[in-house]
C-alpha cells in the first residue's frame, strides 16, 4: 500500500498548491506518467541486480527512497516540486514493486504457488484497505478539530513515512541474506537483462505472462491516482467539503479493495486446480467486466456503483494473481531476478 498511497494523497496536494481544478486530471495523469517513465527505465536492471547482490538489499532501498519521498513530499509548494519529489518516490516504486515481486516467486514450490500469490495479493489488498479506510476517516476527524488542512496533509504523508520506516527494520531483520544457488551472479547486468528477455523467446508461457503484466498493471494504475479525484471533483460540484470527497472515495476503494480480498484466496485455488494459461483467460475476462462496468458509471455518490466496484475489484485481483503465478511458475531459478526485472518492465 505505501506504492499506492502517494495516488490517494495526491488530490490534498493539487488542491493546496491550488492547480485549476480543469488541469487536476491531467496533471494526476502526467505524474503518473513520469514516475512510470522512471519505472520503465529501470526495472530491468533492478531485476538483474537482485540476481548479483541478493534481495534484501534492494528490498531496504526500496522502502528507505517510499518513506524519503512520502517525509519530503507535503513540502511541495510548486509543481516543480512535486515532479522531483515524485522522482525518489518513482526511483523506491521501482526498486521495491520489483525486488518483492522477486522474494514472492524465491519463497514457495510450484505446486501451491496461485495459493501463495493469492495469500501475497490478499494482504497488499489488505494494507490498501486499511489505508484506503484510514483516509475515509482521519482527514474528517482532523478538519473537526480545526486542523488546517496543509497540517492535515503533513500528518497524512508523515503516517506513512513511519510506517516505511516499520517496513525497513522489517525487511532488515527477516529477509534471506542469500541468493538463489543457481543465480548467474558473475555475468554482468547487460547479459542478465538479454537473458531476461531472451527467455520470452524461448518460452511462450513467459511471453504470456510478459503480456498479462502489461494490460493488469496499467488498469490498476487507473484506479489509484483517479477514483479519489473523481469523488473529492463531485463532492466540490455537490458543496462539500474535502473531507466528504475523501469519505466517498475512501468507501469505493474499500469496497473494491475489499472484494479483492475476499475473491483473492478463491482465485488462488482456482490457479492450483486448472492450467494456469486457462486461469488467465478467466481472470482478464472477469476484468473486462468490471473495468468496463465500474468505466460507465457517471455518479461516485450513486448507490449503483457499489455492484460495479465489486466486480472491478473481483477483476483488478485476477489479473494480478494469474499473471505472477504463471510467470513464478516459468521463471527460471538461474535469471528468475532478470526474468521478473523483464515482467514489471512489461507492467
Amino acid at each position: 500500500p505505501m506504492m499506492a498511497a502517494l495516488s490517494f494523497l495526491q488530490p490534498i496536494m493539487l488542491r493546496l498548491i491550488g492547480v485549476e481544478r480543469e488541469i487536476q486530471g491531467t496533471l494526476s495523469g502526467d505524474l503518473v506518467f513520469y514516475q512510470e517513465i522512471i519505472v520503465l527505465a529501470t526495472t530491468p536492471f533492478i531485476g538483474a541486480l537482485a540476481d548479483k547482490v541478493g534481495r534484501r538489499p534492494l528490498v531496504m532501498l526500496g522502502v528507505a527512497l517510499l518513506g524519503i519521498g512520502y517525509a519530503f513530499y507535503p513540502f511541495a509548494d510548486s509543481v516543480f516540486m512535486m515532479y522531483a519529489y515524485r522522482t525518489v518516490f518513482g526511483f523506491g516504486v521501482a526498486i521495491v514493486a520489483t525486488s518483492i515481486t522477486i522474494v514472492n516467486m524465491d519463497y514457495v514450490q510450484d505446486r501451491s504457488r496461485g495459493k501463495w500469490v493469492a495469500l501475497a495479493s490478499l494482504t497488499q489488498g489488505i494494507g490498501i484497505f486499511t489505508v484506503s479506510q484510514a483516509l475515509r476517516v482521519l482527514p474528517a476527524r482532523m478538519a473537526a478539530d480545526g486542523m488546517p488542512e496543509a497540517e492535515i496533509a503533513k500528518y497524512l504523508f508523515w503516517g506513512c513515512t513511519a510506517t516505511c520506516i516499520v517496513l525497513f527494520l522489517v525487511a532488515t531483520a527477516g529477509l534471506s541474506r542469500g541468493k538463489p544457488a543457481e543465480a548467474r551472479e558473475r555475468d554482468s547486468l547487460f547479459q542478465l537483462v538479454g537473458a531476461g528477455l531472451q527467455t520470452a523467446r524461448d518460452n511462450s508461457k513467459v511471453a504470456l505472462a510478459y503480456a498479462t503484466a502489461f494490460a493488469a498493471r496499467g488498469d490498476v494504475l487507473v484506479v489509484g491516482p483517479f477514483t479519489f479525484l473523481w469523488t473529492q471533483q463531485a463532492a466540490e460540484d455537490m458543496g462539500l467539503g474535502m473531507a466528504d470527497g475523501y469519505k466517498r472515495g475512501g468507501m469505493l476503494v474499500g469496497v473494491i479493495q475489499g472484494s479483492a480480498l475476499l475473491w483473492a484466496m478463491g482465485m488462488g485455488y482456482l490457479l492450483d486446480k486448472i492450467d494456469r494459461v486457462t486461469g488467465v483467460i478467466v481472470a482478464f475476462t472477469l476484468a473486462a467486466i468490471g473495468y468496463s462496468s465500474f468505466g460507465l458509471m457517471d455518479d461516485p455518490f450513486s448507490s449503483s456503483i457499489l455492484l460495479p466496484a465489486i466486480l472491478l475489484g473481483m477483476g483488478e485481483s485476477s489479473t494480478i494473481i494469474a499473471g505472477n503465478a504463471l510467470i513464478g511458475q516459468s521463471a527460471p531459478a538461474a535469471v528468475r531476478g532478470a526474468v521478473l526485472g523483464s515482467f514489471a518492465l512489461c507492467g
